[in-house]
C-alpha cells in the first residue's frame, strides 16, 4: 500500500510524539449552534449588511464529506513505471473513522488528516513520467522524487476505482511553509502558493460565453454591492486583470483572496500555529474566539459557508464554494474537533535567534518606542481590534469588543470595503516573526527590514511583497525614524520572538 507521503519539520513530529497517550473521552461541542453562531462575528462596518448564517437545521441537512486517502506525485523523470495505471486499480479508501480514536494522540493525528484533507476535485491529468516543476520554482521533494501532497494541485485521489482525480483547498495548502533547511512546517504561514503558476491550472477565458461565467464566479467570492454595483464590479474584471492579480499573489507566495475578502487587496496568510492565544480571528478581528467551538465554526464558515449567507438582501450564491460535489459540503463535527485539537498542538520550530545578552539589550529599544503598548508580551499581542482609517466606532460595540482606540493609517480596503469588513484590523502577535513574510495587511513589505525602511512611505516605491504596481506602503510609521543601528537592533530583538 502506498501511503501519502508527508515531509514534516522535527518539530511538528515532536508536538505529535509527545502527546500523552492517556484515554480521551471528548467533549465535542455542537459545531453550529443557533445560540453559539449569533454572537459569533463582530457586525460589519455595514451593519444592514452583517451576514446571516443558515440555521442549525439548515447545516446539519448537508451531507458530511468523506475523507479519501490521497497518493504522491512524484516530479518529472522519478516517476515509478506504471504508477498511474496503478493507483486506477485501487479501491476508494476512506482514512478518517471517528470510532477508532482513543486517545489525544489519535485525535491530533486524525486531525493533521483533516488538516490535509483536499475537499475540492477535478480529473488529474498526469503528465508522462511525473509532474514538471514550474519554472522559478523549487519544489520541496523527498529524495526519490515525491511531491508532498499538499501542495495545491499536488496530490492524486481515487474517490472512485479507475478513476485519478487531483485535489486542492486543503488547509494545508494555504497554511504549510517550506523552511531553509527543506522542511515543511504545517500551520505556519504559507509560501507555497503555486495557484496560477504551475502546469494544472486553468487560465480564464478571454472570450465567448465562458467569460460572463468567470465574471459570476468572481462575484460570488468577492461581490459586496453596498460597496460596488454589479456591473462595475464586471466591468472590472477582465481575464487579463484577473491573471495579473493571480501572479501578483503566487509572485509574493504569502498572501490569497480567499473568498469574501478582495482580488486587489488580498491578506496575508496568517499563521496559525498558537492561535489558541488569539481572541479575533481574520485580519478583520472578524470572528470572537472563545472556545475550540469557535475555531470549528470558524472553519465551517471559511469552508464556503459564507457564500451561502446572506448579507442583507445579497446572498452570494446559493450553491457553497469548495464544496466536493456529490460526496457532501460539509466535515463532521467530529472532524472538525480532531481538527482543532490538531492546530492547537502546533508549536513553532526552535528559533535560531537566542536571546542573548545583546538582544536584551535590544529590547529596551522595543519598550522606549512604546511597542509593548499595542504588541504585549508574552502574546506580543493586546489581543485588541484598532480602527481602520475613515472608521468611527459604534459606541454599543465597545460593549462587546476590545478595541484599542488607535488608527494605525494603513490601507483600510480590507475593513471597509469587503464582505469581512468590520471597519477594524486585529492587533497581530509578533510571535514567530522570524520564519514570516508579508507585513502590513496585504503583505507588501517582504521582510521586517523592508517593513522598518523609511523608503517605503515614498510615491514612488516599488513594495517587494504583494503588489501591483508602484506606490507607498502606507501606515505604521512606528519605529521608522530610528536612526540605522537602533532599527536594525529592533530588528534583532523582534526576530527572538
Amino acid at each position: 500500500m502506498l501511503p501519502r507521503v508527508y515531509l514534516v519539520g522535527c518539530a511538528l513530529l515532536a508536538v505529535v510524539g509527545t502527546v500523552s497517550a492517556q484515554t480521551l473521552d471528548p467533549n465535542i461541542p455542537r459545531a453550529w449552534d443557533d445560540k453559539e453562531v449569533e454572537g459569533l462575528e463582530v457586525a460589519l462596518a455595514a451593519r444592514d449588511r452583517s451576514p446571516r448564517y443558515p440555521n442549525a437545521a439548515e447545516y446539519y441537512s448537508l451531507k458530511v464529506r468523506k475523507i479519501y486517502r490521497s497518493y504522491p506525485v512524484y516530479i518529472e523523470g522519478k516517476e515509478p513505471p506504471g504508477y498511474i495505471e496503478s493507483l486506477k486499480q485501487r479501491e476508494p479508501e476512506i482514512i478518517f473513522d471517528a470510532s477508532k480514536l482513543r486517545t489525544k494522540q489519535d485525535w491530533i493525528q486524525a486531525g493533521k488528516v483533516v488538516f490535509e484533507a483536499e475537499i475540492s476535485f477535478r480529473p488529474a491529468s498526469p503528465q508522462p513520467g511525473g509532474t514538471p516543476v514550474p519554472p522559478g520554482f523549487s519544489l520541496p521533494a523527498s529524495p526519490t522524487g515525491v511531491l508532498p501532497g499538499f501542495i495545491p494541485g499536488y496530490s492524486y485521489i481515487v474517490r472512485k476505482k479507475g478513476e485519478l482525480e487531483v485535489g486542492i483547498n486543503s488547509c494545508a495548502g494555504c497554511h504549510t511553509r517550506a523552511m531553509p533547511d527543506g522542511s515543511l512546517l504545517e500551520g505556519a504561514q504559507g509560501n507555497l502558493n503555486l495557484i496560477g503558476r504551475h502546469p494544472g491550472s486553468r487560465k480564464p477565458p478571454t472570450s465567448g460565453p465562458a467569460v460572463q461565467q468567470m465574471k459570476d464566479n468572481q462575484w460570488v467570492l468577492f461581490g459586496a454591492p453596498w460597496v460596488t454595483k454589479k456591473e462595475d464590479f464586471e466591468a472590472s474584471i477582465t481575464a487579463e486583470e484577473l491573471i495579473r492579480c493571480r501572479e501578483a499573489a503566487s509572485q509574493s507566495g504569502f498572501v490569497f483572496a480567499r473568498q469574501g475578502t478582495s482580488l486587489t487587496h488580498p491578506p496575508r496568510i496568517p499563521s496559525l500555529i498558537g492561535v489558541e492565544d488569539i481572541r479575533y480571528l481574520d485580519a478583520t478581528g472578524l470572528q470572537h474566539h472563545r472556545s475550540i467551538g469557535d475555531l470549528m465554526r470558524y472553519a465551517i464558515i471559511n469552508e464556503g459557508l459564507d457564500t451561502l449567507a446572506h448579507f442583507g438582501d445579497f446572498q452570494p450564491s446559493p450553491h457553497q464554494t469548495g464544496a466536493s460535489g456529490e460526496e457532501g459540503t460539509r466535515f463532521s463535527d467530529e472532524q472538525l474537533y480532531a481538527l482543532a485539537l490538531y492546530i492547537y498542538s502546533l508549536k513553532p520550530p526552535p528559533n535560531p535567534n537566542s536571546m542573548d545578552g545583546s538582544a536584551r539589550r535590544d529590547q529596551h529599544i522595543f519598550e522606549q518606542q512604546g511597542c509593548n503598548e499595542c504588541h504585549t508580551p508574552p502574546l506580543y499581542t493586546n489581543n485588541k481590534l484598532t480602527p481602520a482609517m475613515g472608521f468611527k466606532v459604534p459606541e454599543d460595540l465597545r460593549k462587546t469588543v476590545d478595541i484599542l482606540d488607535v488608527s494605525v493609517g494603513t490601507d483600510p480596503t480590507l475593513a471597509l470595503e469587503t464582505r469581512r469588513a468590520t471597519g477594524f484590523y486585529k492587533v497581530p502577535s509578533l510571535r514567530g516573526v522570524w520564519y514570516r513574510n508579508g507585513f502590513g495587511h496585504n503583505g507588501q513589505a517582504s521582510t521586517l527590514e523592508e517593513w522598518f525602511d523609511p523608503a517605503r512611505l515614498r510615491d514612488g516605491y516599488v513594495p517587494k511583497g504583494f503588489h501591483l504596481g508602484a506606490g507607498p506602503i502606507k501606515g505604521h510609521e512606528f519605529g521608522l525614524g530610528l536612526t540605522s543601528g537602533d532599527r536594525q537592533d529592533l530588528i534583532a530583538f523582534l526576530k527572538t520572538l
